[in-house]
């Protein structure tokens, strides 16, 4: 990032007009990036709005870094959490209606000139439809890049090292944390341990086997880990980690 490039209307879509955007495009912005989140629960430790705003927020450290290639869009808030809809007020959309959106968000800045696309995910529940947005993408416009992560697994080997809980990965410490440095306005001051119904031994072949299930038969608080452990300092590690990672691939994009 060069020295005269500090103000955000540079990189952040809805803080641009349409005449910035075409300046920074003569200047070689080829890429947007594009966060994709979710609006569910998550437990008592975070609001509805953690995974994105741990989205939006990294989308936009990472576009600051890439500048002037990059430009950060806003975030897509609706995901696929179905499994989270006994908690209320979680919000649920159809995987056909959530590819359908972000395919039109291509399409819309493919109009425009882009040709590069990269999506930034906060939620795991959305995993599998990335996958198959991928490859509608690559069917429709063969003259494009487009690629997506799961940022937070950039960073999995910090998780290890810092994490000792054998259920983490929602509304716990290493999630918290990231939210506590990426967004946070959505974390709880009050927070409480996962209240996990299941054992270590079943929790653990959720790795390799996928149950039908929602998530308070996992645990009743829809929270798991323990988020009274999180702290700013492993947000920033976690999400460091992941921007570096995640930059460097970019980089050659």
């Amino acid at each position: 990032m060069t020295e005269e490039c500090s103000d955000p209307r540079a990189w952040i879509l809805d803080r641009m007009s349409w005449l910035e955007v075409d300046e920074q495009m003569q200047n070689g912005m080829d890429l947007v990036l594009i966060p994709v989140g979710s609006t569910e629960q998550h437990g008592p430790n975070g609001t509805f709005g953690v995974d994105s705003g741990r989205a939006e927020g990294f989308v936009r450290r990472l576009a600051e870094r890439l500048h002037p290639r990059a430009l950060a869009v806003p975030v897509m808030p609706f995901g696929i959490a179905p499994h989270h809809m006994n908690f209320p007020g979680t919000l649920t959309v159809e995987p056909e209606t959530f590819i359908a959106v972000l395919e039109d968000l291509v399409d819309s800045m493919y109009q425009h000139g882009f040709r590069k696309f990269f999506f930034a995910n906060g939620h795991g529940g959305n995993r599998p439809a990335m996958t198959l947005l991928m490859g509608k993408l690559r069917a429709r416009y063969p003259d494009i890049d487009a690629a997506w992560a799961s940022f937070t697994s950039a960073a999995s080997d910090v998780i290890r090292e810092k994490v000792d809980s054998f259920t983490h990965g929602h509304a716990c410490e290493a999630e918290i944390s990231q939210a506590m440095y990426l967004a946070p306005w959505s974390v709880k001051e009050e927070r409480r341990p996962g209240e996990v119904v299941m054992s270590e031994d079943e929790y653990s072949r959720r790795k390799y086997i996928s149950r039908a299930e929602t998530f308070d038969e996992i645990t009743q608080n829809g929270a798991l880990g323990d988020a009274t452990k999180a702290n700013w300092e492993l947000g920033r590690e976690i999400a460091e980690k992941a921007l570096d990672e995640i930059e460097q691939y970019l980089r050659d994009f």
